[in-house]
């Protein structure tokens, strides 16, 4: 369990591993979205292949990431959906809220070319 971060030029990966059902591990996750969101960045990817499940509580904190960075002219970009986290945005229709793309490539090159 844990988040991983890496940096590609000015946008920001994170790696969330295991399940997040609102405990020390969604903590570490929400600490991890706004310790970048503090620091500036507004060009995050969260890139959930590792990511095995969430609850509502841990979409909580997806969400007031996602508002965070919306509300400071920033986005967030979801990758690497298994099928039970893509059914589960699709169920609560945040996939319809989220841009969201099969790789960590095509996640990256969906930010504006030339802001950097």
């Amino acid at each position: 369990m844990g988040v991983r971060r890496k940096q590609v030029r000015s946008i920001v990966v994170l790696y969330p591993r295991g399940s997040f059902f609102g405990d020390t591990e969604t903590d570490d996750l929400q600490k991890a979205i706004m310790d970048e969101a503090g620091a500036g960045n507004t060009r995050l990817v969260l890139n959930l292949a590792e990511c095995q499940a969430l609850n509502s509580i841990a979409i909580g904190v997806l969400m007031r990431g996602y508002a965070n960075y919306k509300g400071r002219g920033g986005e967030i970009k979801l990758c690497g959906l298994g099928k039970r986290i893509k059914d589960l945005f699709t169920m609560t229709k945040l996939i319809m809220v989220f841009d969201h793309h099969e790789t960590e490539d095509e996640a990256l090159a969906a930010f504006a070319v030339g802001v950097e």
